[in-house]
């Protein structure tokens, strides 16, 4: 987001790295003090109120700078750059939340099962390695590999129907 936001208000110049670990700290570091209280869950999903939190570190930023494009270029910046901009321009982003959310949804679900079955579902489904070999390598006969990954599957899919997620994973 924070990079997405830097692209944005420059009109499409890579951020610095250490500029996004910077907006990103400073992000974590507010929302963990202060503004997690600030945060209406009734006015909008947590994902916006984050990606207005990483705008304004950004654009903090970018005044103290003064490399923010002045709305009298955006109408050449545009015309200019947007036969140039890739399709997927914006798309790592929503990719990257999925893949937040997915992590997120693993959390929940190693908090439910045992150390024991997680191991086991993360070796076959997490790292594909073959049912057999993870029998062989935690020395346990197939059928409890089999066992283990219908009784995870059946909780990880209890954990993705449930409302929460199904709302996040749609936007």
């Amino acid at each position: 987001m924070c990079a997405n936001s830097y692209r944005y208000h420059t009109g499409g110049a890579e951020p610095p790295g250490e500029v996004v670990e910077d907006a990103v700290a400073a992000v974590v570091a507010d929302f963990c003090t202060k503004a997690q209280h600030r945060y209406d869950p009734a006015k909008g999903k947590l994902r916006g109120f984050f990606k207005a939190m990483c705008n304004a570190r950004i654009v903090d930023y970018l005044r103290k700078e003064k490399r923010m494009v002045t709305n009298s270029d955006w109408k050449e910046l545009a015309e200019n750059q947007m036969e140039a901009t890739p399709p997927d321009f914006f798309g790592g982003e929503n990719e990257s939340y999925r893949i937040a959310l997915l992590q997120s949804m693993l959390e929940d679900l190693r908090a439910r099962i045992s150390p024991r079955q997680y191991t086991i579902f993360e070796m076959v489904k997490l790292k594909n390695l073959p049912p057999d070999q993870v029998a062989a390598e935690l020395g346990v006969k197939r059928g409890v590999i089999d066992n283990t990954i219908y009784r995870v599957m059946n909780v990880l899919r209890d954990l993705a129907s449930r409302d929460e997620y199904k709302a996040e994973w749609e936007t």
